[in-house]
């Protein structure tokens, strides 16, 4: 089983296991992550679009979101939510973005950056499809013991998907070209911003 036919199969219960506050939790990776009106946003591994309602809340009517994942399941099931016509879906590998250079204010990987088979030739794509100056989140809001432990736990492909320290994820982003990064690391809630640099 690949990690494509893994999502899929999770992909009708997905939503059950989520946090009371998983709301609030994402509220927050949203604010933090400074999405203003307008903006065009890339939700990487969208999953069944949790996400998509808060950056709708950030970006406005005149903002765009483009929301992939490799599992066709994951998003037929984003895509029963009625999503504005603002929101475009699709099944997408974050390692092969069929997307132009430069298209994209704000990269979103939430609850997927472990899973990217290839680390660093995911963010040379994620990095190649921000503008100059655009921000990477990276954001898991269980916090990263929490999802290592689950991980390990599902004894599935997924069980060495890791999220990294924040020395590991600062070194990465680093080697990767990334600038201005700010990394938290709470029990119950992890994000890593960076940005493209401007020139």
């Amino acid at each position: 089983m690949d990690r494509k036919q893994f999502f899929d199969q999770l992909a009708p219960e997905w939503e059950k296991s989520a946090p009371a506050d998983l709301s609030q939790r994402l509220e927050r990776v949203v604010s933090m992550s400074r999405i203003s009106p307008g903006c065009r946003i890339l939700d990487v591994g969208t999953g069944t679009g949790v996400l998509i309602p808060f950056i709708l809340k950030a970006i406005g009517k005149e903002g765009y979101v483009l929301a992939i994942d490799i599992s066709p399941d994951m998003i037929a099931v984003a895509k029963s939510k009625g999503f504005p016509a603002n929101v475009e879906l699709q099944v997408m590998d974050a390692h092969n973005l069929t997307v132009p250079d430069n298209s994209f204010d704000t990269v979103m990987c939430n609850a997927v950056f472990p899973h990217f088979e290839d680390k660093e030739s995911a963010l040379r794509e994620l990095q190649r499809v921000l503008r100059p100056g655009g921000t990477l989140v990276i954001s898991h809001p269980i916090g990263r013991e929490a999802v290592n432990k689950l991980h390990s736990e599902t004894g599935s492909i997924v069980a060495e998907d890791r999220v990294p320290t924040p020395e590991q994820m600062r070194d990465l982003l680093e080697r990767m070209g990334f600038v201005n990064i700010e990394i938290l690391d709470e029990p119950e809630f992890y994000i890593a911003i960076s940005h493209k640099p401007a020139s």
